[in-house]
């Protein structure tokens, strides 16, 4: 099932104090390439892109620990985007796939799989 970018941007919004369960990685993409569309039309409102850069700025994180669950990692990997180059560390963590149930849960991808 394809994942349609607007879709995930809206549960990004709607999960915005989920920091449990897991993120598929086309869910996580679409999100992220959606928010930086509206994050580039609001850059000719500067005082809009202000407040939208903080009021994103929670969603994001808690979409971001919940794409690291869906690999199996922590989200406390996430910090890891704070030293130098460690952003392109955390970055090719984003692009790996999910290889089914793990410790945070059933994948979203493959759903239940029995044991």
């Amino acid at each position: 099932m394809e994942t349609n970018p607007i879709r995930a941007f809206a549960e990004m919004w709607t999960h915005i104090f989920d920091f449990s369960g897991r993120t598929r990685r086309a869910s996580f993409w679409g999100a992220v390439v959606i928010n930086f569309l509206v994050s580039v039309a609001l850059d000719f409102f500067p005082y809009a892109s202000v407040i939208y850069t903080v009021v994103s700025l929670l969603p994001g994180i808690a979409m971001f620990v919940r794409r690291l669950h869906d690999i199996n990692w922590s989200g406390w990997w996430l910090v890891v985007a704070l030293i130098p180059f460690g952003g392109i560390f955390v970055f090719v963590l984003f692009l790996m796939d999910s290889t089914g149930a793990n410790r945070f849960g059933d994948s979203p991808k493959y759903g239940k799989v029995p044991f």
